[in-house]
Formats: C-alpha cells, structure tokens, sequence
C-alpha cells in the first residue's frame, strides 16, 4: 500500500534527510515523501539532485499558506519557528494534497531499520497517532517537556484528524516557545491534551517505534536472523535525537545524559552504521542543530561538567577513522 510521509528541514540537515530517504526506500518503497526546505539552499539542492520519491516545496510556499509565519519568524528564536511550522507544514500539505488518506509526520532525524507497516496496522482507521516518549524512569523528570514525543504523528484527512491538525497549528500559532508555561512547552505539550480532545486517537505501542536515547534503558536489544529486536518486537525506526557532530569525524550521542551506556548493539548495528552513512552524504561542512535549549550562563556552566563526567563514564562519543 502507498504511504505518505512529509518532513521539514534546512540545509543543516540534508544529510540526515538523504539517510531518511534512504531507509524509507529500503523499508518502504511505496511512499511519497513531501519535504518543506526551509531555507532556500536545501530547496535548489533538492530540485537539482531530488530524493527519491520526493515532491518538494520552498518555505515561501509554507509561508503564503500562512503569512502570520512572517511576523512570527521575527518574534521567535530559530528554534521556536521552526517547532512552530511542525504542525503548519502537515496541514499545509493536506491542503495542497486533498487525496491522501493518511499523512504521517516524521522528523529528519530518524532512521528506519525494518517496515513501518505494524504501526499502521495499529492504527487500524484511527484519525489521529501518537507515540509517548516511554521515559525510562531514571529520566522521568522529563516527562514535563510532554509526555509525547513529535517525532512520528499520523493524522487521518478525516474530520477528526484534520480537527487535529488545524488546532494544532492554531496552538502554535497562537504560543511556541523553547520555554515550560502553563502547561505548554514548544509544539510538544499539546499533544499532552490530544487524548482526551479526540476520541479517535490511537497511542501507538510498538516498541519498536521511535526508541531512543530516552526510553532504550527500557529494552533489551538483539540481533536475530540480522535484524534488530527491542525485546520481542523488530526495531522500525531510531530517533537520532541528540546526536551532535563536533569535528570531522566525532560525534556525541548524548546518551550518557539517559545514564545509557554505548555498546554492543547500540554501538555496533544502530549508532555506527548511521554516523557512517552521515559521513559517506557529508561535505566538509560540520552539522550544526537548531533545537537545543536556551539556558542561563551558570546552569550551562553546570550542565557542561555533568556532561563531560557522563561522556566519560558512559562512552557515549564515537569517533569514526575510516568509512
């Protein structure tokens, strides 16, 4: 069955998206993938030398479909605006495309190791689905961020999922800030609120999708007849949240932040093989990231040295030498 997937990201985050594409076309071959570029060299790249089964739009289309984007842009921090455009980009694509039946957003960081297909079957006509965070309790502190995590939503082109997806937007719209108020935080807490807003929204359980640096403590890890299990169920998709390349060929998982130590497994058959492919994509240019926190200088300070002491005692840096 044909599936839609549609993403978002800027130059910064080609690589990721090439490896995206990738498994997609690997794990599932029928699919188009809408891709909003948000700036306007990631949007010449892709025209020039375009992902496969791709349709791509520049951001100044988002933009006409929203204009309040343009005073917004100027209001928020980089961040801010683009976790404001998540949820304006998926109705921007169900406007643009009246006969998908289902839409599912994902972020440019994942990467997919088997078949998406048992998280459709779970979804079974659901409108509206979302995947929880599944904290590990050593980091459940973080649940206040949102109990959800944005990396995957599928929305239905039902009544109810295009509710969803058009209050979603209007939330952002209206307050999408890198900051905890009232309940809100970025574009994520709101989905704290979804299940009991529709009634036809399905949590997806599957373990195997979106594990990542914050719930793998959860599982263990196998490898059987060369494919990856979390506990009893197959590895569909890793969310490479947090991973950070600070040279050529270093890269910082941020694992030790989730007192999860990087071996084995991890290592071996989730975490190399993708900072490989980054490098076998990437130019000379180091990634930088956009969503990372703004904090005081003194709690920076602090947090700095409390990461170096993790980066140590859990061995979550790689360096590659060789491809």
């Amino acid at each position: 069955m044909h599936r839609y997937f549609c993403t978002y990201f800027d130059s910064n985050y080609l690589v990721y998206a090439k490896i995206l594409s990738e498994s997609l076309n690997i794990y599932q071959p029928k699919h188009t993938l809408f891709i909003v570029c948000m700036d306007d060299k990631v949007f010449k790249e892709l025209n020039s030398n375009p992902l496969p089964n791709s349709i791509v739009f520049a951001h100044k289309k988002l933009i006409e479909f929203r204009p309040s984007l343009i005073k917004i842009k100027q209001q928020r921090s980089l961040a801010e605006y683009f976790f404001t455009c998540s949820a304006q980009v998926c109705e921007f694509i169900l406007n643009e495309n009246p006969n998908i039946d289902l839409l599912n957003y994902i972020d440019t960081d994942l990467c997919f190791f088997s078949s998406p297909e048992p998280i459709f079957n779970e979804l079974d006509g659901a409108s509206v689905g979302i995947i929880s965070h599944r904290f590990h309790w050593t980091s459940k502190s973080k649940i206040k961020y949102g109990k959800f995590n944005v990396g995957w939503i599928s929305f239905r082109n039902d009544i109810e999922g295009n509710k969803c997806v058009s209050e979603w937007a209007k939330n952002c719209i209206e307050w999408c800030f890198q900051r905890l108020e009232k309940g809100k935080y970025a574009d994520q807490k709101y989905l704290n609120y979804w299940p009991d807003k529709y009634n036809n929204l399905k949590i997806l359980n599957h373990k195997g999708a979106n594990l990542a640096v914050w719930n793998v403590k959860n599982y263990s890890i196998k490898m059987k007849e060369g494919k990856i299990f979390i506990d009893d169920q197959p590895l569909i998709f890793y969310h490479f949240a947090g991973l950070k390349q600070f040279s050529k060929r270093m890269f910082k998982t941020n694992l030790g932040s989730y007192f999860v130590t990087l071996d084995g497994i991890l290592r071996e058959n989730i975490y190399m093989p993708y900072i490989k492919k980054i490098l076998g994509f990437q130019s000379q240019t180091v990634v930088s990231f956009i969503k990372e926190s703004y904090q005081n200088k003194l709690l920076h300070l602090a947090k700095k040295v409390l990461n170096k002491f993790r980066t140590i005692a859990y061995k979550d840096t790689i360096e590659i030498k060789t491809i």
